[in-house]
């Protein structure tokens, strides 16, 4: 069994160097010279704290994002270097990314998960679906991450499989369909009442409050973007003549 895989990578993931796990992740595991973009159900919908993102939202994995009201985003997928020649394997390559997201135990935490996408066009060895639920569930039901999604099916199930749609290139070229699995980062939501998404009014409320705007700007020279972009753009637009992004 030899498998390629990749990485969807969303939000600071991509550019962020001030933590130098990052940056090594992306060097030393990732083709990063390989990436291209896809459609992904993605939007701002995690309350950062006051020494990371300055109390502004982050982007999450949003499965509501598949309905007509809302829409779907861009993002990146780049290719992990190395093959894939048995769980053993995956499961290093996971723990490294768990690790750039600072997850407590390498793949999980109360905040976040590593989660697995297998390509439902590929055969694939059914030993690789059944090794990863046995090792994630008991991490996923140690950190009680499903709780925290009230309006709809969470991006992760109680296995730690990602349960959002295989992915579309933004500029199809098939490279997606040569990949056998891709790994990503969940991060829990931070709900309004507990109950429902902050809207692109009090995305940009928050970034105007705090007067911080570079994690916005930053996945929008990186061409990440959401449905929610063009109104947070003409929010703070309306706030300031000179916009820090466009």
């Amino acid at each position: 069994m030899t498998l390629r895989g990749g990485a969807i990578i969303i939000g600071s993931l991509l550019w962020d160097n001030e933590k130098v796990e990052r940056k090594e992740w992306r060097d030393n595991r990732l083709c990063c010279e390989d990436r291209f973009r896809v459609y992904l159900p993605i939007r701002y919908g995690r309350l950062s704290t006051k020494g990371t993102r300055e109390n502004t939202y982050t982007m999450v994995f949003s499965n509501e994002c598949y309905s007509e009201a809302n829409g779907l985003g861009t993002g990146w997928i780049l290719p992990i270097g190395a093959e894939i020649r048995s769980f053993e394997f995956l499961k290093v390559e996971a723990r490294e990314m768990g690790k750039a997201e600072s997850f407590s135990d390498g793949f999980s935490s109360s905040w976040g998960s590593v989660a697995l996408l297998l390509n439902p066009n590929k055969e694939i060895n059914s030993s690789i679906r059944t090794k990863w639920a046995e090792h994630m569930c008991s991490k996923i039901s140690k950190h009680s991450l499903l709780k925290n999604w009230k309006s709809e099916q969470p991006p992760i199930d109680f296995n730690g499989f990602l349960t959002i749609k295989w992915p579309e290139e933004v500029t199809p070229e098939n490279k997606v369909e040569k990949l056998d699995f891709l790994l990503a980062t969940v991060t829990v939501p931070t709900l309004i009442n507990d109950e429902r998404y902050p809207t692109a009014d009090e995305i940009a409320d928050a970034m105007r409050r705090q007067k911080y705007c570079e994690y916005f700007c930053k996945n929008r020279e990186y061409e990440m973007t959401t449905f929610q972009d063009k109104r947070i753009l003409a929010l703070l637009s309306k706030s300031d003549p000179q916009p820090p992004c466009r």
